[in-house]
This record gives C-alpha cells, sequence and structure tokens, in this order.
C-alpha cells in the first residue's frame, strides 16, 4: 500500500512539472508574438510638428508604388515624383519646391545618405548653420536619438523595443517643448526630427515584422549586402536627419525630405547612387 502511495506521489509530481513546463513554454510563444502598430501609438500629439512624421509615412506608400529597384534613380526622376506627390496632397508645387529638393539631393550627397553613419562636412555646416547644432552622430546614437534602443539585442520583441523607443522619443519632445533656450528655427527642426523618428520607428517595425514579403521594401531591407549590426537603427537614423534637414530647406518639409532619405538607405543596394 505504501509503495502505491509512493508511486502515486511520483507521478502526480511530474504531472505537475510537465504541465508547469508546457505553461511557460505557451507564454514564451504569447511573448514572441509581433503586432502590427497604428498610428495612434506612433503619434504624439503634443508635438506642432507631429503632421511632418505622419507625412513621412505617406511619401513612404507614395513612394513605394512608384519605385523601381531594377532601375536607376536620378534627381530629375525624383523631381517627378516629388511633384506627383505635391499633387496627390494638394501640396503646392512650383519654383520654390524644385529649388529647396535640389538644393536637399545636394545636400544628402554630401552627407553621404544611404551608408550606415552619414557624415557632416564643414561645408554643410556653412550652409545651415543649425545643422551641425542639432546632429550629433555616434555608432550608438546616430543624431542624438537613442536609435540604440531598436536593436534586438535588447530583447522582447520588435514591437515593444520599438514603443519603448517612440516612449523614449515622446519624453525628449517634453524637454525641447519647455527649453526656452532653443531658437523657433532649431525647435521646429528637432521637433521634425523627432517626430519623424517616431513614425519611421513604427514604420519600418510594421515592414520587417508584419507585411514582409507583402512590402515592396521587405526585400532590400533584408538583403545579405547590408552589413549592419542593426539596419533599423541605420534607417530610422537616417530619417530623422533627413527631417533635421528637410525642416531647414525652404519650400521641401521635413516629412517628405525625411521620406527619400530612408529610400536611399534601404534600396541603395538595389539601386546605383542617385543623388548625383
Amino acid at each position: 500500500m505504501k509503495t502505491l502511495q509512493n508511486l502515486m506521489s511520483v507521478l502526480l509530481i511530474s504531472a505537475l512539472s510537465f504541465t508547469s513546463c508546457n505553461k511557460a513554454e505557451d507564454v514564451e510563444v504569447v511573448q514572441k508574438v509581433e503586432v502590427e502598430l497604428n498610428n495612434k501609438q506612433m503619434q504624439n500629439e503634443k508635438n506642432p510638428q507631429d503632421h511632418e512624421g505622419a507625412m513621412h509615412n505617406t511619401f513612404l506608400d507614395f513612394f513605394s508604388k512608384s519605385f523601381d529597384g531594377t532601375k536607376e534613380m536620378n534627381q530629375d526622376k525624383l523631381l517627378k515624383l516629388y511633384s506627383e506627390f505635391h499633387t496627390s496632397q494638394k501640396i503646392a508645387f512650383g519654383d520654390e519646391q524644385i529649388k529647396g529638393y535640389k538644393k536637399l539631393f545636394e545636400t544628402y550627397d554630401m552627407m553621404a545618405m544611404g551608408r550606415p553613419i552619414p557624415v557632416l562636412p564643414p561645408s554643410l555646416c556653412r550652409w545651415f548653420p543649425a545643422i551641425c547644432d542639432l546632429l550629433s552622430p555616434s555608432p550608438t546614437f546616430p543624431f542624438g536619438l537613442p536609435v540604440g534602443l531598436l536593436n534586438e539585442d535588447n530583447g522582447g520583441t520588435s514591437a515593444e523595443r520599438t514603443l519603448k523607443f517612440i516612449e523614449q522619443i515622446k519624453v525628449n519632445e517634453a524637454k525641447l517643448i519647455a527649453d526656452k533656450s532653443l531658437s523657433e528655427e532649431k525647435r521646429k527642426a528637432l521637433l521634425s526630427q523627432h517626430a519623424v523618428a517616431r513614425y519611421s520607428a513604427g514604420y519600418w517595425h510594421n515592414v520587417n515584422a508584419i507585411h514582409k514579403s507583402k512590402s515592396p521594401y521587405f526585400e532590400p531591407f533584408q538583403s545579405e549586402d547590408i552589413q549592419a549590426i542593426c539596419h533599423t537603427c541605420d534607417v530610422v537614423g537616417a530619417d530623422a536627419a533627413g527631417a533635421a534637414v528637410g525642416a531647414l530647406v525652404g519650400g521641401v518639409g521635413a516629412g517628405p525630405g525625411a521620406g527619400i532619405a530612408s529610400g536611399a538607405v534601404v534600396l541603395e543596394k538595389a539601386w546605383n547612387w542617385f543623388w548625383n
């Protein structure tokens, strides 16, 4: 009888252990499920430049339907593309915009936009004095933004890392809004930069973790030719830099200006270099 009781105890303990392991495995599986982020999760209504981030994502959707990774893109094609985009959004596109976009392309070429870490040549600082105050690149946190939070080495799902990044950006934005020492020009550029960074992080999370092959950006984003510790970090950093520059170039706007910057980084391996 005692032997039977001992046997029953062993079986009960084994059953409980097996159930416990299964529950732990189930929890782990649930934690790894990715979710799509919507505009509500990306936005910050307290930032007066929030619309620039939304416009950035709208441009990327428009751009995705127009580019062909097998053909070279050049300035004339880009200008035509921007003209069509402005028309679709009922935004003026005249001599001021043409001049502004040409200046933007020249600036991106000088910054080597599309490379892992864009550079800030001295002449760029002379053209746009505020640029060198705004952008302070480093391998870990390009352009003063905590893009390193998006690195998968930080653990969690892509959605969790992206939301953490977005929340940190909102903290930074609150400080920018409250900072009385900033000129209006710098404040606008920095708030545009942060707005675009939020929406960019959400957009590329959705491409990489949710839409995947349904997005025309996914294949070049996954290219084996891209050697980067965190390619998402590079793309979001390029978007943020493009937003800061676009905000300072007359006739362009931070959102559309940043959109082509991320296009350069994602598609650089598929296209010939196209600023020149």
